[in-house]
């Protein structure tokens, strides 16, 4: 059941299907975004996010690397990939719209009874994303 929620969860990602992405979470999620320093804590709040990426970077896709199961959810691989052509909350505001983004992450995912997440962790190297977005030179 957690492949089939993974692979749900990134088609709904790539798909841009916000409420499909969101329906992969309990009510009372916890996402945590480590490098931005961002929480949220419902499906609304992660809907906002959702939202906000897709309009700064419409192109944007994640490819699944490996999907390792842990006793509480799933540890998962993956790669985001597309253009920032638009402004992003989470981002400086120097940014380079244009900027092609190719970013290595790790996401922990611990997964109710029910089959949704109920935490989610992202982790993946702040730096190398704002030197591909001009903000650090390279």
């Amino acid at each position: 059941m957690t492949i089939e929620l993974v692979e749900r969860w990134a088609t709904a990602f790539n798909n841009r299907d916000v409420d499909a992405y969101v329906s992969c979470y309990t009510e009372d999620l916890i996402f945590e975004d480590v490098a931005l320093h961002r929480t949220f804590r419902s499906r609304a709040e992660l809907a906002r996010f959702f939202t906000d990426w897709d309009a700064a970077s419409p192109e944007s896709r994640l490819d699944l690397d490996r999907v390792l199961p842990t006793e509480t959810g799933v540890v998962v691989t993956w790669t985001g990939r597309g253009v920032l052509s638009g402004n992003f909350p989470h981002l400086p505001p120097t940014a380079v719209r244009g900027s092609r983004i190719d970013l290595r992450a790790i996401s922990v995912l611990d997964i109710d009874p029910d089959g949704l997440i109920v935490r989610h962790t992202d982790y993946y190297d702040v730096f190398t994303l704002l030197q591909q977005i001009g903000v650090i030179a390279a």
